[in-house]
Parts: C-alpha cells; sequence; structure tokens
C-alpha cells in the first residue's frame, strides 16, 4: 500500500449521512421487521428452533464502494455463508418481494469484504455457519452499512501518537492517541488501527487486553490477522475496531490514550514493524490507520486483504 499521510493542516470536514442528501440517519430496525415469510433461501430463518444457533456479533463497516462484515465465529464451523438484500424506507425490503442474494459460500474466516457494492445505496447483511457435518446454523441478526465515497478533509486531519510501555520479548504494551486536526467530529465506529508484529501466528483475541481506555474498553474490539506473505518486522497485525458507543475525536481533539498488551510466545520488541521507541506520545506512521475502510494514517509493510483472522 505504501500510504502517506498527506497533509496535517486543519480543513472543513462535511458531515456525511449514510442515506440519500436530505434525508435522516438509519436507524437499525428490528429483525422482526425482515422476515415478512418464513420461506428464505435454503429455509433457514431466525426463528428455527431446530437449527443450531447463528453467529452472533455481525457487524457491518462500510468504506468507499466496499462493506467489510465480521462475526465471532462459531464452534465446529467448517464454513459460513453470507446473503445481502437491499435497506429500503428506513426498514428491510420485505424478503417475499427481495430473495437474498447470496453473496459467499465457503468462507472459512470470521469476515467478508463486499465490494460489489455502491457508494450512496444501504445494505443489509446475514451470516449462517455451516456446520462439519453439513447443517447450516440460523441466520444472523442483521447487521446493515451504507458505503459512502470518503471525505478527502478527514483523511487530512487524522494522526496517530503512540509510545511504548513496559515490554519485554513476551509481552507488547502501546499507548496510542488518535488526533483530529480537522473542524468537525469523527466518528471512532469509522475508524480502525493497525499494529504490526512478530510472533502473533497462532495469537487470538484473547492475547489482547485493553486498560486506560477513556470511553471503556467494552466498546474496543481487537482481531489478530496472521500475515499470508510475512514482512520484515510483521508476520501479523492487531486490529483495534470501536463500536457506536466509543464516542467521536471531537473537531480539534483527540481520543484520548488508549493501552493495549498483546502476549505472544516469541518475538523481540524493539524488532515489531510498529516498534517506536518514544517514551512520550509522538507521531509513528507505522501504525496504519483506516477511515471508512481506507487507510488516512501510516505505511504498511505490506499486506493482502485476505490475511487470516483468528
Amino acid at each position: 500500500m505504501n500510504m502517506v499521510h498527506w497533509s496535517k493542516k486543519a480543513s472543513a470536514v462535511l458531515a456525511i449521512s449514510i442515506l440519500t442528501a436530505g434525508s435522516s440517519l438509519l436507524a437499525a430496525p428490528s429483525a422482526h421487521a425482515a422476515v415478512e415469510t418464513n420461506q428464505v433461501m435454503n429455509d433457514i430463518t431466525w426463528d428455527n428452533a431446530s437449527a443450531p444457533a447463528a453467529p452472533d456479533q455481525v457487524s457491518a463497516r462500510a468504506g468507499s464502494n466496499q462493506v467489510v462484515v465480521t462475526w465471532a465465529p462459531v464452534q465446529g464451523a467448517s464454513s459460513y455463508e453470507v446473503r445481502r438484500y437491499t435497506v429500503m424506507n428506513n426498514t428491510y425490503n420485505s424478503v417475499q418481494n427481495n430473495t437474498y442474494a447470496m453473496l459467499s459460500t465457503g468462507i472459512t474466516n470470521a469476515t467478508f469484504t463486499d465490494t460489489s457494492v455502491t457508494n450512496g445505496e444501504v445494505y443489509g447483511y446475514v451470516v449462517n455457519a455451516v456446520l462439519a457435518n453439513g447443517q447450516k446454523t440460523q441466520m444472523s441478526m442483521p447487521a446493515i452499512a451504507a458505503p459512502t465515497e470518503q471525505s478527502a478533509n478527514v483523511e487530512q486531519s487524522l494522526v496517530l501518537q503512540s509510545r511504548i510501555g513496559n515490554s519485554g520479548s513476551n509481552t507488547i504494551n502501546p499507548t496510542i492517541n488518535i488526533l483530529n486536526t480537522g473542524t468537525a467530529d469523527v466518528n471512532l465506529s469509522d475508524i480502525r488501527v493497525r499494529y504490526y508484529f512478530t510472533g502473533g501466528t497462532g495469537l487470538t483475541a484473547r492475547n489482547v487486553s485493553f486498560n486506560n481506555v477513556p470511553f471503556n474498553s467494552r466498546n474496543v474490539e481487537a482481531h489478530i490477522v496472521n500475515m499470508q506473505q510475512p514482512q520484515s518486522g510483521a508476520d501479523s497485525y492487531v486490529e483495534l475496531l470501536f463500536n457506536a458507543e466509543a464516542g467521536v475525536v471531537p473537531a480539534g481533539g483527540e481520543s484520548g490514550n488508549m493501552t493495549f498488551t498483546i502476549q505472544r510466545t516469541s518475538g523481540s520488541v524493539s524488532s515489531d514493524y510498529s516498534y517506536s521507541d518514544n517514551s512520550t506520545l509522538a507521531e509513528n506512521a507505522k501504525i496504519v490507520v483506516y477511515y471508512q475502510g481506507g487507510p488516512v494514517w501510516g505505511n504498511d509493510p505490506g499486506v493482502k486483504e485476505n490475511d487470516r483472522v483468528n
């Protein structure tokens, strides 16, 4: 990718609605509004008591011309299926009138990137797991997203600082802070942060813990991603995602210091790609910040988007 941060000058940021211009923000509709018939593709429904439980923690995060769908892994699942449908008039379109489009089957990781979307449209997604015996789970609760074109002003306004804490060969303990030099608030839920390191093979989100998060650590989610093509100083990265309750990075303000710890069995902190030996907060362009799916700060070491998520 080799993305660079273009400017730190404050600039006006246009408010972006997830719906078309002039309409109100979309409220997440009830799952029951989506189901007007039980005759859904493959007879998978939300209320099929005989089917195993559906995947949970389904999230759809919009970028420009793409939506990234993630969910919690299902124990015993051999693969997953993702379906998409259109959201109209602040509710889900009738299943009977608009059958789900099967986007992908045979997905082995708990993530899917939909690049067949159009900016300005609103999409709904549901996920089900396929177990080793071929049985399919119920469909997940819906997740919605509206891809929008990125604001160049936001691309120029976000800056990431970091410092390193008491870290050892088996512990990484960075603190990060996101600055917003623009003139409009930026939703943390539109932001992702990637920290690259070595020794991540076999690690999962359970190897990451948070403390000193000003908006509560329950509003931050971590994924460990193993890179298919390891680079110098990086065979993995931890990706931090934020939910809507995390709030905003205010205009001219900052997110506040967030400290997280990665426990690993091997590696050297000083050799990690994203390591910076700053003992006080300073800009670090080797930690990458994404806004609405696109990189806006930092340079990655060379990443494939189908790397394995743990």
